[in-house]
């Protein structure tokens, strides 16, 4: 996802997020701030559009003379505007060291998928399974895809212990969303809720059972 073109006839795909807050296209209160430890669902217009919020910011270290040195940033990308010509979509995850100087790694892409060439499955999806959860252990931070609502993406910052849990209940709904597709019926649509509001308040194995129950 780092490449110039993809393909010299067509244009370059849009920029990421930390170029698009350092100028200001990208303003804070489009930022959701959630610090290592903490459990927090966001919800990622694309990134090539406009949207109420655009990226989530996870804090990892700070100067000593204030502001952050380390942290990640989460995005939506999704093959529309600028960007419909990336190679993947999803939810990608970049860390960002401005300790360094620029052009020796600022900002590194967390490749879901290193083993494919040229970032080229770069992105973290609910349905992939060898893809849908980024984890750092040395941090205490674990981020997780999550189902899309319209157009935007959802996306979880956990810790690696809650990890397991929330993958599954993500994972329950998702089948909830595939066995029971709009139109849905009553009964259907409130257990979609009801597991919904469960996994917002980080009950996810409440959530689980809700699942478990519509599903038989």
């Amino acid at each position: 996802m780092s490449h110039h073109f993809i393909e010299k006839t067509k244009p370059p795909q849009g920029v990421s997020s930390f170029t698009k807050i350092r100028l200001g296209w990208i303003s804070p209160d489009q930022v959701c701030l959630v610090k290592p430890g903490g459990t927090q669902c966001a919800f990622l217009s694309p990134l090539s559009k406009k949207g109420e919020t655009l990226a989530v910011k996870i804090p990892l270290k700070r100067r000593w003379s204030g502001g952050w040195s380390h942290y990640y940033l989460v995005e939506n990308r999704q093959l529309t505007g600028y960007d419909r010509l990336l190679p993947d979509s999803g939810i990608l995850v970049l860390k960002v060291n401005l300790d360094v100087m620029e052009g020796s790694g600022t900002v590194k892409v967390m490749d879901a998928d290193p083993d494919s060439p040229y970032f080229s499955h770069a992105t973290f999806r609910l349905d992939r399974n060898n893809r849908n959860a980024f984890v750092d252990k040395k941090n205490n931070v674990a981020i997780i895809p999550l189902w899309s609502d319209k157009e935007n993406q959802g996306v979880l910052i956990t810790t690696p212990e809650k990890s397991s849990d929330a993958l599954k209940a993500a994972l329950m709904i998702q089948r909830l969303f595939q066995r029971f597709p709009e139109p849905r019926g009553k009964e259907a649509g409130k257990s979609i809720e009801e597991c919904i509001v469960s996994f917002k308040r980080s009950d996810f194995k409440a959530c689980c059972q809700v699942a478990q129950q519509a599903l038989n």
